[in-house]
């Protein structure tokens, strides 16, 4: 896996900045760019921030395209992506009554 490329692609998902990344995640925007150009690896303890920052486990962030799922519910997830916390709550919440 391309570690770098990936936190890219989470990254812009979300609309984030390298430094509003950085920022959130508590890093330096120097090393944030540093790792998504492949020029340094992260640690795991700097990986696991990056990622609570994008909101995505460091399990998510591994085994992301993947699982094998059908292409009605890959569109689901890639739309709750780019939902924040508070939508993706929201949106728990309406299908959970759905399904009463």
């Amino acid at each position: 896996m391309d570690i770098a490329k990936r936190i890219t692609e989470l990254r812009e998902i979300k609309g984030y900045s390298t430094n509003k990344l950085a920022t959130l995640a508590g890093l330096s925007q120097g090393f944030v760019r540093q790792v998504e150009l492949g020029e340094k690896q992260p640690t795991v303890d700097s990986l696991s921030k990056i990622c609570s920052a994008l909101d995505v486990s460091l399990g998510e962030f591994f085994t992301a395209g993947q699982v094998d799922l059908p292409p009605d519910i890959k569109q689901l997830v890639d739309v709750a992506r780019t939902l924040t916390a508070e939508q993706r709550q929201a949106l728990q919440i309406f299908i959970e009554r759905m399904k009463q």
